[in-house]
């Protein structure tokens, strides 16, 4: 992909997201769209995905629409490697809603505490 079709590509998903936001019915059909088009998958996939990488570029609906594609075992997965459940509460849990929320809430926290680390040490720039 050449410099001139990234730039193309960035202005096209500007519009996109530009009339999401002003539209709901808009942002569900995208949301439908990016779900069924793969396109998310370049952030991993299974317990590959990098939860916070997904969350910063696309927000919390971008990581909610691309965890709900996934399996029980996948968002188990997630949350194990990642250490998500240090007291293993989640052990009997069946419900994949209750593991995205868990998912989400962490990847958050983390998003958030690499932000302030960031900025912290921009003085050092």
């Amino acid at each position: 992909m050449q410099a001139g079709d990234l730039e193309h590509l960035t202005d096209i998903f500007t519009q996109i997201a530009e009339a999401a936001k002003t539209n709901t019915s808009v942002a569900e059909r995208v949301r439908v769209a990016l779900a069924e088009s793969g396109i998310l998958s370049v952030f991993g996939a299974g317990d590959a995905l990098d939860v916070v990488d997904l969350l910063d570029a696309g927000g919390e609906e971008a990581l909610r629409t691309r965890l709900r594609q996934m399996t029980l075992s996948d968002l188990k997965s997630i949350v194990a490697i990642r250490n998500y459940d240090p007291n293993k509460e989640t052990t009997r849990w069946r419900s994949p809603n209750k593991f995205i929320d868990l998912i989400v809430t962490h990847a958050s926290a983390q998003l958030e505490q690499e932000v302030k680390a960031s900025s912290g040490a921009s003085w050092m720039l």
